[in-house]
């Protein structure tokens, strides 16, 4: 696998169109389509523009070797899922707040309604065609 086709599986794995992957690295989708069909190569400048768009380890994309993302534990990784809520969703970072506060006897009854709408959704699934 090229670099290239890294670059197309990143995109992927994103599910991002051509259009919507360029527009986060500042590119149109054709320097997109010309790298991922190989026509281009990806320059430096491309290769540090992803990882860190996309959280991709630079080895990885250069090379393919090792995972294709930085391994974090679970810790770190909610306290970035955190942070972002701040930025972008006020709701959620609203209820995370709230429930740090319930009572034991509340955050029971919270996961109690929480596993009735996920059964009622499984539920729902199932019947359809």
């Amino acid at each position: 696998m090229t670099v290239n086709d890294r670059v197309k599986k990143i995109r992927k794995a994103e599910e991002l169109t051509l259009e919507k992957f360029g527009a986060r690295l500042g590119v149109g989708k054709v320097a997109i389509s010309l790298i991922e069909n190989g026509k281009n190569s990806v320059t430096d400048q491309m290769i540090k523009s992803i990882c860190r768009e996309f959280n991709v380890r630079e080895e990885w994309l250069r090379d393919g070797t090792g995972p294709m993302r930085p391994i974090i534990d679970e810790d770190v990784e909610y306290g970035q899922i955190c942070a972002n809520l701040g930025i972008s969703d006020k709701r959620a970072k609203q209820i995370i707040m709230n429930y740090g506060k319930f009572s034991p006897e509340d955050k029971e009854l919270f996961w109690n309604f929480i596993n009735k709408l996920v059964e009622s959704e499984n539920n729902n699934q199932q019947d359809q065609p």
